[in-house]
């Protein structure tokens, strides 16, 4: 089916149990209005009506609706199906027959409430068109209209009826006084072809409007459809290129590093002399490797978190001891860049269910990148707190900074600032892997930053997710 043609048949299946429910919800507040209306007319206007028939009536219409809301609620129309497994199915058919029997017992209960309260001189008759409102809502533009037909045929015979004595005429007449509207044929003929003109108008009016809204809705239905289609298209196209990604890191790895080990060979003099620029040559060779060699580490890592691998191997960890071991790690490079190296931290902190090789990586990365982006004569500090129910552990440096711009860009992958890739390398994917595994262990990194003056990064662990170690 051509989405054209799925556009015409939605109109006819969507929404519609939920309308069939809310006739029930509505036939609800009819019993209680009715209820009120009926004291009213007994209590306070003294009318000289049928009070047990009509409350007979109110409660046999409570009854049938707890009938059909029980019905309902057992009942599921798949209605979220496409419009080849609705529309002429079996559940489609019982629906609508449903609809049919809400619509034919209220119009029952109608005709004896009105026949037991003053017949066509209720003004309530009027109520009569609030089922053709229902109709062209829940029933095909046939069945509309057949209801429109059934109504006024029932108009037609309470009027009739009562006319010609065939049923009692209760009269109200502390409103009309001795005016009895029901001596003139006029009146008994009128009035049904009033209500029939009002419900052509009233069916009309309702289903061009519906048509209008369920198309614009079902418009929207398709193209979403069309949107997730394609969604699960683009899931599955990056779900292959991580997956190449990371055949082909790991399938690097092995001769990067075996060419790694050459060269590391040949600068310590294992495979013989060579000139110094032959050297210079080798030195470059293995800078480059280097870093090809840590985009891969990185890549592999950015898959590892992806797959969510961190959750597998986490234990109880103390984290100020992981922190303190990556910032010795940089205590030589900062002294040689001239830069002041400062640790701020607690002896002890509580235990926390983590993975330390990744945290690892998320201080190591924190660091060497504050260490990389501040300038000879600049400062580093490192510190860590129990803040608000949390482990709060702070990265300051008095660097480059960024600006709002490449602060919205920190933790995209492979993204780097044209400022920094001027001045810096980098692969782009150290931020990303820091925030994912921070997010792993259910906490938050932000970054406060200003250009030319600095930036501090904010790693937060949730008290909540510390336990406390194995017992032995």
């Amino acid at each position: 089916m051509t989405n054209a043609e799925l556009t015409n048949q939605l109109p006819r299946t969507m929404a519609f149990s939920y309308h069939l429910k809310l006739f029930v919800k509505a036939r609800w507040l009819a019993v209680a209005m009715s209820s009120l209306g009926v004291m009213v007319a007994q209590f306070w206007f003294e009318l000289c009506f049928v009070y047990t028939a009509l409350y007979s009536i109110i409660g046999a219409i409570a009854l049938y609706n707890v009938g059909f809301w029980f019905i309902l609620r057992n009942y599921d129309f798949h209605e979220n199906q496409c419009c080849e497994s609705m529309v002429g199915s079996e559940g489609w058919r019982r629906g609508r027959f449903i609809a049919w029997l809400q619509i034919l017992f209220d119009l029952i209960a109608l005709f004896w409430m009105l026949h037991f309260s003053g017949g066509l001189e209720n003004p309530f008759v009027i109520f009569f068109m609030l089922h053709m409102v229902m109709a062209t809502l829940l029933l095909e533009p046939a069945g509309t209209m057949l209801v429109a037909i059934v109504i006024t045929a029932f108009v037609f015979a309470l009027g009739i009826t009562e006319k010609t004595g065939i049923l009692a005429h209760y009269h109200p007449d502390k409103v009309y006084g001795d005016y009895e509207p029901l001596n003139s044929w006029v009146f008994v003929l009128v009035m049904p072809s009033i209500i029939l003109l009002m419900n052509i108008c009233l069916t009309g009016l309702t289903y061009f409007m519906m048509r209008a809204i369920n198309e614009r809705r079902n418009t929207i239905i398709i193209l979403s459809r069309e949107l997730e289609e394609k969604n699960r298209r683009l899931v599955m196209l990056d779900n292959r290129r991580k997956q190449t990604m990371a055949v082909v890191s790991h399938d690097l790895k092995s001769p990067i590093d075996a060419v790694n080990s050459y060269l590391i060979m040949m600068q310590e003099g294992y495979l013989g002399d060579f000139s110094d620029k032959q050297m210079e040559i080798i030195k470059k060779c293995y800078s480059r490797l280097k870093r090809l060699r840590e985009f891969v580490s990185d890549v592999l890592d950015w898959q590892t978190i992806e797959r969510g691998d961190v959750q597998e191997v986490m234990a109880p960890t103390q984290l100020v001891d992981v922190l303190r071991e990556s910032y010795a790690e940089y205590e030589d490079t900062a002294k040689a860049k001239g830069i002041s190296f400062k640790l701020s931290i607690a002896d002890k902190m509580p235990l926390v269910n983590a993975d330390p090789r990744r945290m690892f990586q998320v201080f190591d990365n924190l660091i060497s990148n504050a260490v990389k982006y501040t300038l000879a004569g600049g400062s580093v500090e490192v510190a860590s707190a129990v803040e608000e129910g949390q482990l709060l552990f702070r990265v300051s440096d008095s660097g480059i900074g960024m600006t709002d711009d490449e602060m919205s860009h920190l933790f995209e992958d492979f993204y780097r600032s044209p400022n920094v890739k001027k001045k810096f390398e980098g692969t782009g994917l150290g931020l990303t892997v820091v925030d994912r595994i921070v997010r792993a262990h259910h906490g938050r990194v932000w970054a406060e930053s200003e250009a030319g003056k600095g930036t501090t990064f904010f790693v937060s662990i949730p008290i909540g997710r510390l336990s406390q170690p194995p017992r032995g």
